[in-house]
C-alpha cells in the first residue's frame, strides 16, 4: 500500500484515498475482497500510513462497500465500526447470492433489463444511507452494453435519488485502462456528468487504481473537464462529512 502513497506523493496529489473492497458474509464475492478477519488490519496499516505521510500528503481511510440485498443490517454494523472518512457504495451484483455481476461477460440478455435492475439497487443503496459516495455510476456499458436513450428516465431517477440523498457521485477513470469499453470512457459518460452539475450533485474524481502506476490516472484531463463546468462542485470526505476539494 506504501507504493500507492509514493506515486500519489511524486504525482503531487495533495491526498490519496484507500477503499478496499468490503467483507461479506458466508465468503459471498470472496474472490475480490477482503476476508471478515483482515478488517481491522486494513485499518490499521491505512491510520499507519496517515502518521507516516503526515506533512507529505493527506491518507484518508475509505471502505468500497458492495451493496447486496437483504445484507442491511450487517452492512450497517460494518459501517458503525470504523473510523471512515467515506464510504464508496457499489453495486456489483444484481442477486443477493452475489453470482450475476453488473457488467456480465458476453451477455447475451435484454439490455433494458440489465439497466433497469441495476439501475433499481443503486437506489435502494442511495436510499439506505449507508454510503457518501455513488461509485463507477454506469458500470454495466462495461459489459459491451452501452446505455442508451432507453435509459435515460433510469438515469435521471436515480440522480435524483442522490440529491435527495445528499451525497456525492463519483467520476471514476478506470474506463480509460478497461479494454472492454468500446472506447476509454469516464464512469459515467459526459453527458451523464453534465447532468448531475446541472443537479447541484457534489463529485469527487476517483482513479480506482489497483496498481501504483494507475493512481491519478487521467486526472489533468479531469480537471479540464470540469473548468468547462462552472457550477460544478468537487469535495473530499473527512469522517464521512463532505469538504471541499
Amino acid at each position: 500500500m506504501e507504493e500507492f502513497v509514493e506515486r500519489a506523493v511524486e504525482r503531487g496529489l495533495k491526498a490519496i484515498g484507500f477503499a478496499d473492497h468490503n467483507p461479506l458474509p458466508r465468503g459471498l464475492g470472496a474472490n475480490v475482497r477482503m476476508k471478515e478477519a483482515e478488517l481491522d488490519d486494513y485499518v490499521k496499516c491505512v491510520l499507519d500510513l496517515r502518521r507516516q505521510y503526515e506533512g507529505r500528503i493527506e491518507v484518508l481511510l475509505g471502505l468500497e462497500m458492495d451493496y447486496v440485498e437483504g445484507l442491511e443490517d450487517y452492512l450497517t454494523a460494518q459501517v458503525a465500526g470504523q473510523p471512515w472518512d467515506y464510504i464508496i457504495g457499489s453495486i456489483h451484483y444484481l442477486d443477493a447470492e452475489c453470482t450475476q455481476i453488473s457488467w456480465p461477460r458476453n451477455f447475451t440478455g435484454e439490455t433494458a433489463w440489465l439497466y433497469s435492475r441495476y439501475f433499481e439497487l443503486v437506489r435502494k443503496m442511495v436510499r439506505s444511507g449507508l454510503c457518501d459516495v455513488v461509485a463507477h455510476f454506469d458500470v454495466p456499458k462495461r459489459s459491451g452494453r452501452a446505455h442508451t436513450e432507453h435509459q435515460t428516465g433510469d438515469i435521471t431517477r436515480t440522480l435524483k435519488e442522490i440529491v435527495r440523498a445528499g451525497i456525492c457521485l463519483e467520476i471514476n477513470t478506470s474506463g480509460y485502462r478497461h479494454p472492454e469499453l468500446r472506447r476509454p470512457d469516464t464512469y459515467p459518460t459526459r453527458t451523464i456528468i453534465a447532468e448531475a452539475v446541472a443537479l447541484g450533485i457534489p463529485l469527487a474524481v476517483n482513479s480506482d487504481a489497483h496498481t501504483p502506476e494507475d493512481v491519478g490516472l487521467k486526472f489533468d484531463e479531469m480537471e479540464r473537464l470540469l473548468a468547462r463546468h462552472k457550477d460544478a462542485r468537487l469535495v473530499s470526505f473527512r469522517s464521512r462529512r463532505q469538504v471541499a476539494a
